[in-house]
């Protein structure tokens, strides 16, 4: 009975397969941007603190209040205009006047 073992790569195989791999994960040709000399000669970003941003978030809070505030009235406008347009759903021309027009039509004929 013969061995039923997987066969595994060679190490050089493997390897091979991995710097395919690696290589293969950079970015697509034409979209890497050649860095200028303006931007070569600038000073580096700077950083700020990150208190900044929380006394940003933290003066939000009332606004993020108000707009909770309101949901209950947009919720409603929203109501009353979708029954609005469920009222609108009915036929542009009323029967009478559709058949009257279809006979005009069919008269001219």
């Amino acid at each position: 009975m013969r061995n039923r073992r997987p066969r595994c790569l060679p190490a050089s195989a493997t390897a091979v397969a991995l710097a395919a791999f690696v290589t293969a994960c950079g970015p697509p040709p034409g979209a890497e941007a050649p860095i200028t000399e303006a931007a070569r000669a600038a000073p580096p970003a700077r950083l700020i603190e990150t208190a900044r941003f929380d006394a940003a978030l933290a003066s939000a809070g009332p606004d993020g209040e108000r707009l909770d505030a309101g949901a209950a009235d947009l919720a409603a406008r929203a109501a009353a205009l979708r029954a609005r347009a469920a009222a609108m759903g009915g036929p542009l021309i009323d029967p009478a006047t559709r058949q009257r027009l279809e006979n005009a039509v069919a008269s001219e004929n």
